[in-house]
């Protein structure tokens, strides 16, 4: 049996509390088949209730990464173990949740609250919400909706019935798609609405994506906002709470005035937090109850992060404000797709307001197991970033590499963060250029998380791949070679050109096996098939015309996306690019890139991304011309592109012949040792790898508000993401071997 752990978290019991964790398996440990023998027990032995599935698939179709849902007993500041393991026999549980589907509706039961859904093309989505005592109907439900620039409101429509996604005895969970339409008939923009509800919770979660698919190049959005109206039959009460260290709870005040709050960057400018954003910030939550029979309590999810947000509660109205009117107009770019989370917490009369906001808390940053890292290590999913020997200096160094960047706060931004480097070089003309999780720190962050079981760094790969799958990606573009890709480093996101050399999928894939997010899987297969699209291209085929990372990146997202699918047709493009890069060498003597219209030159860290690249498909299908290939390529950087004080330099032409220190070429090293054994490639790694060990990060400066976000002071998230698995990688091989003496 494996190990659930929970550290020590809340102050209070939670009973049957439903959590989650993503499992990876090695090959060949648990079928498709077997999957319901997959059991969850407490310390005692006894078995929680539980559901499970399988998210990614080795090449024999047994299960590479289950996510597992259960209902957890944890105790008031203490910590709490499960275990796990493959019974003998399979495991049956009914479920409490119950969906009855009628010929335009559907009805949602879990035992606690009851959700009852329009299913009918062209309707509204909710129809009401009740629990014992308390109900909201149809008539009193507007929204979400959206208002445009010009003051127009548009509904969400549905576009189809809705799909029950996942259905067990933890949760179901429902998802809708449509178009936001006018009282007119007039349509706006796109939409995706996932509700999950858990057994017997009184909450539950609604995710709510807008999808830009119209044929301007922007849109001016005034308003988004989903709002609630009530009679006022009855006394009542209501509350609005913001907090930071504590909650500051507001009540209903003796005028019976409405209560709201909006959070801006003005706000967030003097608001001094010293938690992790990506992990925590605060809660911020409406409440609205009749006197006796209960209520209806909002939260947003991650509002400081993502704002601008705000709530409005009275007598007779809330209002979940995702956009608020006076903050002025969001610019949205056609592709763009942005996710919206909020809870709805529906109460009987004997909750307090307490019991609200401890819940509220929670739900902005709910218990969750940790495995051991060995489990990552022995299933074999990511392959050589765990040391054989560990060195404190060094994991010091990846943790501050991880923690040390600059971050960005805004409904845009949250998950991304300019590059300073880009920006001066005068890349957005004048305006910040965002990274775009360039060299795809969500995966670098999961790969970490998986070495070092801290949570922080699950969070980090959470919020930079959603970020990344919905703001950073074309969604939708009339011209082919841009639709589906990920743009590349540019101010506002997704303003600059698409290049192989910048698309990544591995950290969407990462994000879906611990969500189960389908949206992450179809963006990152989206991006591969821009990919091909443009391999196409006349450029790609001749030799010389373009730099090794450009073809090689190419061939690291194709091998990915067979890996993580199992799907040959990613490697139909593989041939051509082997064959690109023999007769690129057999022309030049070597993966020369062009650089002034008169020079073919080496550039080290480029050549490091095809070599990179080449193991990975090395080690989909060995063929012993391409050892000899990666063998070759790294000989020939060794012995061309090696300064006097031991560095690798940076581009190889006189007025660019300094020391680089990029450790991809690290990687590059790395792999020749593991296909020779011979330990000189690791030799001629040191001084670089010692140059990165140098190269701490810090956090510094002020908070800066720049249109519509707010700045956190750091360096740049390709730091990390680029250095992270060449540096774990060349660790992984030195320090099995007596040189890692030579790195202290």
């Amino acid at each position: 049996m494996n190990r659930l752990y929970f550290e020590k978290y809340a102050n209070f019991d939670r009973i049957n509390e439903p959590v989650g964790v993503s499992i990876p398996f090695a090959k060949g440990i648990l079928s498709k088949q077997d999957l319901d023998k997959l059991v969850i027990r407490d310390r005692d032995g006894n078995m929680a209730t539980s559901q499970a599935v399988a998210l990614g698939l080795w090449g024999d179709d047994s299960v590479k990464w289950a996510k597992v849902d259960f209902l957890a007993n944890l105790p008031a500041n203490k910590d709490a173990e499960y275990m796990y393991q493959i019974s003998e026999v399979t495991q049956r549980q009914d479920s409490t949740i119950e969906i009855k589907e009628y010929k335009k509706m559907l009805e949602i039961n879990n035992g606690c609250i009851s959700i009852t859904l329009n299913n009918a093309v062209g309707a509204k989505p909710f129809l009401s919400f009740s629990c014992d005592g308390f109900s909201v109907f149809e008539d009193g439900i507007d929204g979400p909706y959206i208002i445009d620039d010009n003051g127009k409101k548009y509904d969400v429509a549905l576009g189809d019935k809705w799909n029950i996604e996942e259905y067990g005895t933890v949760f179901c969970k429902l998802s809708s798609k449509g178009t936001h339409t006018s009282a007119d008939g007039t349509k706006y923009l796109d939409f995706i609405i996932n509700i999950t509800v858990y057994a017997n919770t009184p909450w539950f979660e609604v995710q709510y994506r807008i999808i830009n698919r119209s044929e301007p190049e922007y849109v001016y959005l005034k308003k988004i906002a989903l709002d609630f109206y009530f009679d006022n039959q009855h006394s009542i009460d209501y509350s609005l709470a913001t907090s930071n260290y504590r909650s500051n709870i507001r009540t209903k005040p003796n005028d019976g005035a409405d209560l709201r709050f909006m959070i801006d960057a003005d706000y967030l400018l003097s608001d001094a937090n010293e938690q992790i954003p990506e992990t925590f910030y605060g809660t911020f939550f409406a409440a609205r109850s009749n006197e006796g029979a209960g209520g209806i309590c909002a939260t947003l999810y991650q509002a400081y992060q993502n704002f601008p947000k705000a709530l409005t509660v009275g007598k007779k109205m809330m209002s979940i404000e995702i956009l608020p009117e006076e903050y002025g107009q969001l610019k949205y770019y056609r592709g763009m797709a942005k996710n919206h989370k909020f809870f709805l917490h529906l109460y009987d009369k004997n909750t307090s307001i307490d019991e609200l906001n401890k819940r509220s808390l929670m739900l902005q940053h709910m218990d969750k197991p940790a495995l051991d890292p060995k489990v990552y290590e022995q299933s074999g999913c990511y392959p050589g970033i765990f040391a054989k020997k560990q060195w404190i200096p060094f994991e010091s160094w990846l943790l501050n590499k991880a923690d040390n960047r600059g971050k960005a706060y805004g409904m845009l931004h949250w998950g991304d963060s300019p590059d300073a480097g880009y920006s001066q070089q005068g890349r957005g003309g004048g305006e910040h250029v965002w990274t775009n999780n360039e060299y795809d720190f969500p995966y670098a962050a999961m790969q970490l998380f998986a070495r070092t079981g801290h949570r922080r760094l699950l969070d980090y790969m959470m919020v930079t791949a959603e970020h990344w799958a919905g703001i950073d990606v074309l969604h939708y573009d009339p011209d082919p070679l841009k639709h589906g890709a990920q743009i590349e480093h540019s101010k506002d996101h997704i303003t600059g050109p698409v290049e192989i050399s910048h698309e990544w999928v591995e950290g969407l894939f990462a994000y879906y096996y611990q969500t189960g997010d389908k949206f992450a899987y179809d963006t990152a297969i989206g991006i591969g098939q821009n990919i091909l699209r443009h391999l196409e291209l006349p450029k790609y085929h001749g030799s010389g015309g373009v730099s090794a990372r450009e073809t090689g990146w190419a061939l690291r997202a194709l091998s990915a996306l067979y890996t993580e699918t199992n799907d040959e047709s990613w490697l139909a493009q593989v041939d051509f690019i082997i064959s690109h890069f023999e007769n690129w060498k057999d022309t030049h003597g070597g993966w020369l890139a062009p650089y002034t219209d008169h020079t073919l030159i080496r550039v080290p860290f480029m050549i490091g991304v095809a070599v990179g690249s080449l193991m990975r498909y090395y080690r989909i299908k060995p063929e012993e011309k391409i050892k000899k290939m990666i063998i070759d390529a790294v000989d020939d950087l060794c012995e061309n592109s090696i300064l006097e004080n031991g560095l690798f330099y940076y581009k190889e032409l006189q007025s660019l012949r300094r020391p680089g220190g990029n450790p991809l070429v690290l990687e590059a090293l790395a792999c020749a040792y593991e296909l020779t054994g011979n330990e000189k490639y690791l030799e001629l790694g040191i001084p670089t790898f010692k140059l990165n060990m140098g190269r701490m990060e810090g956090m510094g400066g002020k908070k800066e508000k720049i249109k519509d976000g707010v700045l956190m002071a750091g360096s740049s998230v390709k730091g990390f993401a680029q250095g992270f698995f060449p540096m774990a990688y060349f660790f992984h091989h030195i320090s099995g071997t007596d040189l890692l003496e030579e790195l202290k």
